[in-house]
């Protein structure tokens, strides 16, 4: 008898694992990029690819259960929060603006291309249902929130907050 994800209980296994594979992720990134030392720009380059890895990976997870296309999502976010870092966060961080603010803005600006990217056709799957603002607010907030401490949990002293 299928479940009312259509899929088998072998299969729903392997579903569990892929999600706990990638939820592990975090484990191979070296530090946290704002709280890199500087002068190591392979470090910072290793440290920010791992944490956008992490974050679009996240995001395209949960996007799966609104019924898009999590390939495809994880491609264009990926892309997305390579360019809202590099563009906008990282030049407003060098004129030393506050790192709350500028997180509240970034989450922002994801929310809101998580939202167009909802919209287009492109990336929906035959069972999409829709995303309202909170809810993309609340999904952008969690792949922040993971990229985060993607580098928290990187610099091997968590509980140090820094």
């Amino acid at each position: 008898m299928k479940e009312l994800s259509g899929q088998t209980g072998e299969g729903r296994w392997q579903r569990w694992i892929i999600v706990a594979a990638c939820c592990l992720s975090p484990w191979a990134a070296l530090a946290n990029p704002v709280m890199l030392d500087p002068g190591s720009l392979l470090a910072f380059a290793i440290v920010a690819f791992w944490a956008f890895v992490v974050e679009a990976g996240i995001v395209a997870l949960i996007l799966t259960f609104c019924g898009l296309q999590p390939l495809r999502i994880f491609m264009i976010y990926f892309v997305i929060k390579a360019v809202v870092f590099l563009f906008l966060f990282q030049p407003l961080l060098e004129r030393d603006w506050s790192i709350p603010f500028l997180e509240f803005l970034v989450v922002g600006i994801n929310a809101l291309a998580i939202k167009i990217l909802t919209g287009l056709e492109t990336f929906q799957s035959n069972n999409y249902r829709g995303l309202s603002w909170v809810a993309a607010s609340a999904i952008s907030l969690c792949g922040n929130a993971a990229s985060f401490f993607v580098g928290l949990i990187a610099g091997h002293k968590p509980w140090e907050g820094g």
